[in-house]
């Protein structure tokens, strides 16, 4: 199974981890600043780690309604951090908390057309049909769609498989089996379906 997000590194799973100080030289992982990180973070060390082969994408990065830095001090790392994956051509992972209009706004404005991936996704069908006008946006999904969250479970139907993606985030113990058959079961889908989905839609974006 491909776990697009987690901050861990399970057994099993071909994943891209965020845990990137730790990740060994052959694994996968995206490097990026959090809205809700230190202000002084240090974009340097973002901008040689994400030179190296295995890095897949840049993030997590965005807009967090509840961050302690302003909207102006997250637009100033955010829009950093989508020139250089606009640079490198690499995919983005949003962490976006109810700010999706600044998201879209600074990705219109800087023209990225790179694949462009909301973890943890929760956003109601309103925001989700916004987002599905973007051909270069994907949607993964994590632990929030197995505990019931309406939201979720609401823009789900109108999320095409060809731009779904599966995540644990920060849950190292998140049953994927389960993940698999709920998506499976809202889609109306054999569980088979999603899993190879998901498997493309992998290697559609970062293979190389």
């Amino acid at each position: 199974m491909l776990d697009v997000h987690t901050h861990f590194n399970p057994l099993g799973l071909l994943d891209i981890s965020e845990n990137y100080f730790s990740a060994q030289s052959s694994a996968f992982f995206s490097v990026g600043i959090h809205p809700k990180a230190e202000k002084n973070a240090d974009f340097d060390i973002v901008k040689t780690l994400a030179l190296r082969e295995n890095c897949l994408a840049i993030g997590e990065c965005g807009f967090d309604k509840f961050s302690s830095l302003s909207l102006k001090e997250q637009e100033e790392v955010f829009v950093s951090q989508v020139r250089l994956a606009k640079t490198l051509k690499k995919p983005l992972i949003i962490h976006c908390v109810r700010l999706y209009n600044e998201v879209l706004r600074v990705l219109k404005e800087e023209n990225f057309l790179f694949p462009v991936i909301f973890h943890g996704f929760n956003a109601n069908p309103q925001i989700t049909n916004q987002l599905l006008k973007f051909s270069n946006t994907y949607f993964s999904l994590s632990e929030g769609l197995l505990k019931g969250k309406n939201s979720i479970l609401k823009s789900l139907p109108i999320i095409p498989l060809e731009r779904i993606f599966l995540e644990s985030d920060t849950d190292e113990n998140t049953d994927f089996s389960r993940l698999i058959n709920t998506v499976a079961e809202l889609k109306g889908v054999e569980n088979t379906v999603v899993k190879s989905m998901v498997e493309q839609n992998f290697k559609k974006i970062f293979s190389k």
